[in-house]
């Protein structure tokens, strides 16, 4: 193992650079509702959150093959230059559609923190010690998730500042980070490969694209049930598989299908997918629910969220030190995946008055499932594979967390936008207003507005939301649940104590 100095540089560098990447969903995720209220309706939330997470999704892959060739640090970087970049386009974005470009900009950059935040450790510390590095990282992904909330409530409260701080106020952490990176150590990894296999990338990645944007369009654009549904899946399917075949004809593939030949691999991957889907719709619907629903200021909604988020973080440090101490690590993603499971059983059947010790049980079950999991997943896929290949697979764990956030996102966005426009028609109609699309926008714009509608419309709009949010968590049951059995299913595989 490297010397401590170095250590704590490189800790220190990783930490600083994930909490950055990680505060921007967060510090967004409780500002959406004034954000989108103001440039362009509650409706189009979902593509402001989606924005960041698809991008984010597409690009990890390129990240983590640019790591095994030229080292992660370099690549972290850049990749806090992009994030930079994204942070300013969003903070003076006159329109929504720059601020989706800013959102994507932003993504992609944390796309690359994320996976090169885990890598540059991976490559210092062998598996069985690096638990005790990497369970800070649960605790930074925690303590952006508290302070996100918190400071994005504050900011969107405060009329000198307002929301566009939620994203121009995180240049200077991102420039702290991008210095403490510059002092970790760099080991570039020797030897002559192939061409990297680009066609192959864009191709998984334009359909992950299409899968992120069928799912967000489909029930709001089209129906569910239509030709127009069914030809572009299609057209996802077969991009999909003609990257797929290209990737396993390639001399240095962009995803390695060699790589899944290991189950242990297969499961830590698709369990990564599975958690992101729930993770990510919990982190990005509930603030809206306390916010639309229950009436709370977003200040208020952040304290709120704390069940979830401590635990999450004691979760995460109390997984990463067992692992290390035991080198035993089956056991903390099949107790999360089973208390994902009971969280989402105590939230599927939310109601706009239900108890608040019950709300805040759902929500802190899900943050302790979420923490035991998702580190020692990403943990579990890097010591299944050599060290020439430690780069990519971070980044495979990572995006396949990434894309099931994504398609979480836009899925469960869809559903809840589908239900507003299925259910609230019927309530303009009854209160003598014309159902039709500008009713809709100003029916679903700031907490603010909500809140000053006539009584019968306000309660229309309240129940209408929450029970979309409540179709969204009993989707989520089956696929946390399906997680819980592939966890129970694989062999614990023994961690490597080689450098």
């Amino acid at each position: 193992m490297i010397e401590p100095p170095s250590m704590t540089a490189v800790l220190s560098g990783a930490l600083v650079a994930l909490f950055v990447g990680s505060l921007t969903n967060t510090i967004v995720g409780i500002a959406l509702p004034t954000i989108a209220g103001e440039l362009g309706g509650q409706d189009q939330v979902a593509w402001v959150a989606s924005a960041a997470l698809l991008t984010m999704t597409v690009s990890t892959p390129l990240w983590g093959k640019g790591a095994d060739r030229r080292g992660p640090k370099p690549l972290l970087l850049a990749a806090l230059g992009v994030f930079e970049a994204g942070s300013l386009v969003a903070g003076f974005a006159p329109s929504m559609g720059v601020l989706i470009v800013g959102r994507g900009l932003q993504g992609a950059g944390a796309g690359g923190i994320l996976t090169l935040t885990n890598t540059l450790v991976a490559e210092l510390v062998p598996a069985r010690d690096r638990g005790r590095y990497t369970s800070w990282f649960g605790v930074s992904f925690g303590v952006a998730s508290v302070a996100g909330p918190l400071v994005g409530g504050l900011i969107v409260g405060v009329p000198w500042l307002g929301w566009r701080w939620c994203f121009l106020g995180v240049v200077p952490l991102t420039l702290l980070a991008a210095v403490l990176v510059w002092r970790a150590p760099n080991r570039v990894p020797s030897g002559s490969r192939g061409r990297v296999d680009f066609m192959g990338g864009t191709l998984f990645a334009a359909a992950a694209t299409g899968l992120v944007v069928l799912l967000s369009a489909s029930g709001r654009a089209w129906p569910w049930l239509s030709t127009t549904t069914i030809a572009f899946g299609s057209g996802v399917l077969v991009i999909g598989a003609l990257g797929l075949l290209r990737e396993r004809r390639a001399p240095d593939p962009m995803l390695p299908p060699r790589l899944f030949r290991s189950p242990t691999f297969t499961v830590a991957c698709a369990t990564s997918f599975l958690l992101g889907a729930v993770m990510f719709g919990g982190i990005i619907y509930l603030p809206q629910y306390l916010q639309v629903v229950r009436g709370h200021d977003a200040t208020t909604a952040g304290l709120l969220m704390l069940p979830q988020i401590g635990t999450m973080i004691v979760a995460s440090m109390l997984s990463g030190r067992l692992v290390a101490r035991t080198g035993r690590w089956k056991v903390f993603p099949v107790a999360g995946c089973g208390l994902l499971v009971a969280g989402l059983l105590m939230l599927y059947r939310l109601e706009p008055d239900t108890a608040h010790w019950r709300l805040a049980a759902g929500m802190a079950l899900l943050g302790a499932g979420t923490g035991l999991t998702q580190q020692v997943l990403v943990l579990v896929a890097q010591n299944s594979v050599g060290a020439a290949d430690l780069g990519v697979a971070s980044s495979t764990a990572t995006f396949s967390r990434t894309l099931g956030g994504a398609v979480g996102v836009a899925a469960f966005g869809a559903m809840i936008t589908s239900r507003l426009h299925a259910d609230l028609p019927s309530a303009l109609a009854s209160a003598g207003f014309a159902a039709d699309d500008g009713a809709l926008r100003t029916l679903l714009g700031t907490p603010e507005r909500i809140a000053a509608l006539p009584g019968s419309l306000a309660d229309a709009v309240r129940t209408s939301y929450t029970a979309g949010l409540g179709s969204v968590f009993l989707v989520a049951l089956p696929l946390a649940s399906l997680a819980l059995v592939s966890v129970l299913c694989t062999r614990e595989t023994p961690l490597s104590t080689q450098h």
